[in-house]
């Protein structure tokens, strides 16, 4: 059985630097002719470079000097960028600690603005002393069932001439960009739940360590369905003889790019054991690096029975 080959993804695809020379900005109009021009702009956006037009195309609008989408495993407490635009040029994404910067107020609040000295208000954010940041303007996202997905974000080093204006552009845009960002994960989860007959997809965050469970596999690993989780879940579920096989596996694929596709074995309901096969592929960034990997498990329990015990991947 093949790996299905991993669509173009809204949240990695990267596709030319648009120009937003035409947007109305803040400095020059009220927010709602911001947000009219905003919405003209990105109205014909396609779904693999949407995030990328928004992050400068708002950051025209805001006259800012970076934007920034990040999302969050709020298991960890840690962001990663998923879009990161600094001085008109698209960046290399970044992970930081949510912990002591604006971005927490953000997701407390909804929508933070901090119109100047917000380095000196959040000294133990690096990144705002480094980059000379003077100005912040920040919106949480959620999912659709009101989980914290992450923040879109604008920094600017010199203050923030309308804040209220900033203010009313995010958060009348927030829940567009969740909604965007959720359904992408979303269909990629169900591109591999409907690519063979699985018993669960699971979708790992392969740079913060946050990890979605579909309900079958919370069922199958025998965890509560509500809560955050992580890669541990999974791997101590494995039988102990099949861990460090899966573990090594998994690390050849996040590396070097190598099949991951291996036999272990998961509780079965009748307190024993079942064989699984265990597959998945990374979603890698501009550099070739895994920030993300989704995977999936099929039960071949009922092949295995009269084939004795099974080591090793298998194709």
């Amino acid at each position: 059985m093949s790996l299905p080959e991993a669509s173009p993804s809204p949240l990695y695809a990267v596709e030319g630097i648009p120009d937003f020379s035409g947007l109305a900005t803040i400095a020059e109009a009220q927010a709602g002719e911001v947000i009219a021009s905003l919405s003209l702009a990105l109205a014909a956006v396609p779904g693999t470079s949407f995030l990328t037009h928004c992050a400068f195309a708002f950051r025209r609008a805001l006259g800012a000097d970076h934007f920034i989408i990040s999302r969050l495993n709020p298991h960890s407490n840690l962001m990663r960028t998923i879009r990161f635009v600094r001085g008109g040029k698209l960046e290399a994404n970044i992970t930081y600690s949510l912990d002591g910067t604006p971005c927490s107020r953000a997701m407390d609040s909804g929508v933070c603005v901090y119109p100047e000295n917000v380095a000196e208000k959040f000294p133990r954010d690096r990144f705002l002393k480094d980059e000379q940041i003077s100005g912040y303007v920040g919106a949480a996202m959620h999912d659709p069932q009101g989980n914290p997905l992450g923040v879109m974000l604008a920094l600017s080093r010199a203050p923030i001439a309308d804040g209220e204006r900033a203010r009313a552009v995010l958060e009348h845009f927030r829940i567009r960009m969740a909604s965007v960002i959720a359904t992408a994960e979303l269909i990629e989860r169900q591109d591999w739940a409907l690519s063979a007959a699985t018993d669960g997809v699971w979708d790992w965050d392969v740079v913060t360590g946050g990890t979605t469970l579909s309900p079958s596999v919370v069922e199958l690993l025998g965890l509560k369905a509500r809560g955050f989780h992580d890669l541990t879940h999974i791997e101590c579920a494995i039988h102990p003889e099949d861990r460090e096989r899966h573990a090594q596996a998994l690390r050849a694929h996040v590396t070097s790019g190598a099949p991951f596709s291996v036999a272990v074995r998961l509780p079965g309901r009748d307190g024993g054991w079942r064989w699984h096969i265990s597959r998945g592929k990374a979603m890698r960034n501009e550099k070739g690096r895994a920030v993300r990997m989704v995977g999936c498990f099929i039960d071949i329990d009922e092949l295995m029975a009269g084939a004795g015990a099974l080591k090793g991947p298998v194709a």
